[in-house]
């Protein structure tokens, strides 16, 4: 993520460029107009850290430090709006997928059974991933989402009719939005190159 803080003092533009990447956090000084100036005031700085929250803490700080100076934050590098939220769905998209193949392979290949409470806890999940989710998941998944809120509420009020009902739900479930978020993600990644 870019950073760009600036500040006006006679008619010249100061410039901290920011850069995190992951553990590592770049820094560059300038102006813009150099030929202004006798002397040179660009500069760059490099820190490395052992963890990410390490890192986005510092940049945090840096941050502030330059606004107390008197820098203002123009965020036209940063992440896009949005962006940041579309990520974080993906990838607690992702964990849930993960956990219900986990949950529906552990009812196939063990002899014992999730308690209803966890059936139930899985679809009220999968019902509010199915409204919530209208700008991140396209209409036939959100469908899907829902049928299976349905179908697992209906096993949880009543005797199952069907054997392994949610065994069978999880793991379809659980293996189209894997499927749907890794063809997204390919499609971004082709766009990009």
């Amino acid at each position: 993520m870019i950073q760009t803080l600036s500040k006006q003092m006679g008619g010249i533009t100061y410039v901290w460029f920011l850069y995190r990447d992951g553990r590592t956090i770049q820094m560059y000084r300038g102006v813009t107009e150099q030929w202004k100036l006798n002397q040179d005031v660009s500069d760059s700085i490099e820190e490395k850290y052992t963890f990410r929250r390490q890192a986005k803490r510092r940049m945090e700080e840096l941050i502030t430090e330059k606004q107390a100076e008197g820098y203002k934050q123009d965020d036209i590098y940063g992440m896009q709006p949005g962006r940041k939220e579309r990520e974080t769905f993906r990838r607690r998209t992702k964990w849930l997928a993960y956990l219900l193949v986990g949950l529906g392979l552990f009812q196939f290949v063990t002899p014992f059974s999730l308690l209803p409470i966890v059936v139930l806890g899985i679809g009220i999940v999968l019902m509010f991933l199915a409204f919530i989710s209208k700008d991140q998941l396209p209409m036939w998944l959100r469908i899907i989402c829902f049928v299976d809120y349905f179908l697992m509420h209906v096993s949880f009020r009543q005797v199952q009719y069907i054997p392994h009902l949610f065994p069978i739900l999880s793991i379809g479930t659980g293996t189209a939005l894997l499927l749907y978020l890794r063809s997204k993600h390919k499609r971004k990644i082709e766009k990009i190159s």
